[in-house]
Order: C-alpha cells, then structure tokens, then sequence
C-alpha cells in the first residue's frame, strides 16, 4: 500500500494480496505516463469490503458495469436533469484508466434502487510515484428516500473496501454538501477555495452577465478593456514569434511535456495523451480547443480552452517555467482564441502554488471570489493530504466542468 508520512515522503508496503491494491500491477510506480492503462475493475470489484451488503433492511453493494444503465436513470430522476445517454457511457465506460466504480444501494423490502455514489479512475501521483486515484461524483439518493442516514451507510461500506486506505479520494463539494459535511462533522476536511481568476475579454458582455447598473457598466467596461489590453501587450510583448498550431489529437510526445512542466513534489494529476483526448475531444457534449507552442517542430507547451457560450473555461495551460517565452506565447494566443470564440471571459482556478500563476496574471487575469473546494480523502493516506500547498490541480481535474 501507499503510505505518505508527515514529511511527504511516500513509503510502498506490500499487500497480502494483488486485488487489494497497486502491488503486482502491470503499471510500475514510476511509470506516470504509460502506453496502456489497465481497467482495474474487476479487482476493484472482488477486493474484500467487510459491511458489504451487512444491512438488514437495505443492500448496500458494488455495482456490475450492466447496472449502469439503472444508475443513469436514478441520478435523472434524482437530479431533475436529463444528461444524455452518451455523456453518461463516455464517463462511466470510456475513461481509459477503466470503467466507474459505483456503489448502489438497493431497498430489501421492494428491491427498489435507491442511492448510488460513483467514482471515476483517476490519474494521480505524489511526486514521482504513482498513487491511486479516483474522482467523486454522482452520489445521489432518491427521493422519499434522503432521512434514512442512507449516505452514512455507503460511506462506512465504502470505508470496509480493502483499497480504501491507499486511494486517494477527490470531491469538488459545493455549498450544500460543504454544508452538510459540517453538520456531519467533516467540514474540516474540506480545504479551500482555491484561487481563482478571470480574463475579461468583453468588459461590456461581462459587467452586463453580472447585472451591474447600465452607466457603470459602460464606463467601467471602457476603462477595464483599455487598462487590459495596454497591461498584456506589454507584459506579453516577448511572446509573438513562436509557431503556435492546433491539436486535433494528442499523442504520445506530449506526454513528456506534461512530465517535465507539470511534475509536482506533492499530489499532482498526470495527464497522459490518452487521457487528455478522452477528457476534451472524446466529449460528447462540451467544445474544447486545443494549441501548441512548437520550438525546432518539437511541442514545448500546450493549452485547452473550453468554450461554453459567452464564458469559457481554461481547462489546461502547460508550459515551462523557463525561458518564460513559450508561456508567453501561449499566453498570447489564449487571448486572441477567446476573442475569435465570442467569449467575454475566460475562468481558472488551481491551487496558489500552481506555477504558472505569474504568467496569467501578466496576461490580465484578475482574481475573483472563489467557490471552488476540494474534498480529498481519506485524510488517513497522511495528512499532508489535507494541506492545498500540497496539491497541484487544473480545471479538467475539477468534476466535469
């Protein structure tokens, strides 16, 4: 198992058995960007968890990937939405580190399914060392259902599995669950708000979405775009000639840049070429454009801008530290793709020791409130788990944005 001490050193134990965790697995602790990714759900899906199904009264177990389609459903109805079809195969089946790990919770009496909390695979590491990772969502419970203290019997199941204490859980709560993790005693656990920032790009269509007074806005609108636009030619005035293409798709070569910019000492995601394919151009819903700074034809950096209507996401910007020219250049370039988008805005957020955070705000990204917080656990795997100096994370970790 993983185990990190309160140095953020991480120590590998053996385990008495293959299914219970990373040992014997055919992805190396130091590989973070292998060719294949093994679907571990099968393992996941036989590993000991001794409250397993123990409830008198409700079935509290793992669910088979045929039951997908049944948990579709219930978080529909749950959540008063209508996610399409192919949204919900590409996040609980598509993900190339395997399939959704759910775990469903049937009433005995009518055989009814009645909750549901998903996990998706996750890449994950602690510097150089691989861990395992997952990401939260989709936890529901159905209506008529919510004062059973049903949430409370799937977590303490979930805690039973024998992978628990050796996977690193993340959740991007929002303020009804920050909420209720207070009243349930969890709120400490919760760290937060990451920073966040935001590069106007139509002053006028911004101040008008956050419903200022019609004059101020105008007034305000002119002197922003004004201040803005004089500040980034200057600060990014280094960043013009470097050769900027369009990914279509990444491939393996970008692998190695992600390593080398985006390598962290302490809890960082590791987004190979396969993932970052899944996670933008494999969507089914949501646009996503891509660029790459070349350098001798070879990829120095890269960026993911998501485009939804006026507002836009900057989902990934991967870029040396040094020379700064190539994060210049991508800089540069974000603005003009936002602009060319119709976006009055583009959104970021990460962690405060996130390294590019210099470049973007010389590109006249201001900061804003922040509603963004991150649930990682269990705070068990070590308690620097807990700490955001230790984290390293984008947009495209944060759910599904």
């Amino acid at each position: 198992m993983v185990h990190i001490d309160s140095s953020g050193r991480v120590e590998t134990r053996e385990r008495t058995s293959m299914s219970e965790g990373r040992t014997g697995s055919s992805l190396s602790a130091t590989q973070l960007f292998p060719s294949e990714h093994p679907d571990r759900f099968d393992e996941w899906l036989h590993a000991p968890a001794a409250l397993e199904s123990t409830h008198p009264e409700f079935d509290i177990r793992r669910a088979a990937s045929s039951e997908f389609v049944r948990i579709y459903d219930l978080v529909d109805e749950t959540f008063g939405i209508k996610r399409p079809r192919t949204q919900y195969d590409w996040m609980y089946l598509r993900n190339p580190y395997g399939r959704a790990r759910c775990w469903v919770t049937f009433h005995r009496g009518s055989g009814r399914l009645i909750g549901s909390w998903a996990s998706w695979p996750w890449p994950m590491a602690w510097g150089t060392r691989w861990i395992e990772g997952c990401q939260d969502g989709d936890w529901v419970v159905a209506k008529g259902w919510q004062r059973f203290g049903i949430g409370d019997l799937c977590a303490d199941t979930l805690k039973s599995h024998a992978w628990q204490s050796s996977t690193v859980r993340l959740a991007w709560p929002n303020e009804k669950t920050r909420a209720l993790a207070a009243k349930l005693g969890h709120g400490s656990e919760i760290i937060g708000p990451l920073p966040k920032a935001v590069l106007i790009l139509n002053a006028k269509a911004y101040f008008s979405q956050l419903q200022w007074p019609r004059i101020v806005g105008m007034l305000g609108a002119k002197g922003v775009e004004t201040a803005l636009s004089t500040w980034s030619r200057v600060m990014l005035r280094n960043g013009g000639d470097m050769k900027i293409e369009q990914v279509q798709r990444f491939e393996s070569n970008v692998d190695k840049v992600t390593e080398r910019c985006m390598s962290w000492p302490g809890l960082w995601s590791p987004h190979a070429a396969d993932f970052l394919n899944w996670r933008y151009f494999d969507h089914p819903k949501s646009q996503h454009l891509a660029f790459a700074v070349l350098h001798d034809d070879e990829i120095a950096g890269y960026y993911v801008l998501k485009i939804e209507g006026p507002a836009s996401w900057l989902m990934e910007f991967v870029a040396p530290d040094a020379p700064r020219r190539f994060a210049t250049a991508l800089a540069t370039h974000l603005i003009s793709t936002g602009r060319a988008a119709g976006c009055s805005h583009v959104q970021f957020s990460a962690p405060p020791g996130w390294r590019n955070w210099n470049t973007l705000r010389a590109a006249g990204f201001l900061p804003v409130p922040s509603q963004t917080y991150l649930w990682p656990w269990p705070i068990s795997s070590g308690p620097e788990v807990g700490k955001l100096t230790n984290w390293q994370c984008v947009p495209g970790d944060m759910d599904f944005l």
